[in-house]
């Protein structure tokens, strides 16, 4: 698991130079009203370019592409999310992140949503933790999947179920996925705690790479 001591201080600038064949993990400040600035400024700085001349459009299924020029940029592939006071970046050159941070809250009913939107293994694995462990280990699942669907560009409408995952431990890794999202044994998903209390995921489809945590 890449935790919260693994983020090293960077500048974005010098940072690109070293992108490569890694996938680069920013962790962010975010504030509610900051919208999209904060990824525009760290793409801008990947890309050379200035901020304002750069533009992010949605697709059909809400993904985030960037164009510059009205041109789309494809040389860098990005995905980003934000939950309370953080925002993380993944960025890579030919393959797409998916990547996800939830800060848990109460009054989440884990198990309703688990037995409703989950694999039905998924939901047994939950419904069987020790107490005390039960609400970790849903928002590692829930990242974890949410990682793989925004590496697919399709997001929660894709269904969750369709990804499945068996618990390692105190975590997850993929067991079973549905054919439009490749083999699971494809798949790379890394377990993210940027901060403390906040759980994370990393993912995309294809060979291990190297991951450079930066923030």
């Amino acid at each position: 698991m890449i935790g919260p001591e693994d983020f090293v201080i960077a500048s974005p600038a010098q940072a690109a130079s070293q992108l490569g064949e890694d996938v680069h993990l920013w962790r962010l400040p975010y504030a509610r009203g900051m919208g999209r600035a904060p990824l525009l400024a760290l793409l801008a700085a990947y890309l050379d370019a200035d901020p304002a001349m750069l533009e992010l459009r949605n697709d059909e299924h809400g993904k985030p592409h960037l164009f510059a020029d009205d041109k789309e940029h494809r040389e860098l592939q990005f995905n980003w999310s934000h939950s309370g006071a953080f925002a993380l970046v993944a960025l890579a050159r030919d393959v797409t992140p998916g990547v996800d941070i939830e800060q848990p809250r109460a009054g989440v009913k884990i198990l309703e949503i688990a037995q409703r939107f989950f694999a039905p293994a998924e939901a047994q694995a939950l419904a069987e933790c020790a107490e005390g462990e039960c609400e970790a280990l849903f928002f590692r699942l829930w990242c974890a999947k949410e990682a793989v669907l925004k590496a697919l560009g399709r997001g929660l409408a894709f269904g969750l179920e369709r990804v499945a995952f068996e618990r390692q431990g105190d975590g997850w890794r993929p067991a079973q996925f549905d054919p439009a999202a490749g083999a699971a044994a494809g798949w790379q998903v890394k377990a993210l705690s940027p901060v403390p209390g906040c759980a994370g995921a990393l993912a995309w489809h294809g060979a291990p790479r190297a991951v450079q945590p930066f923030g």
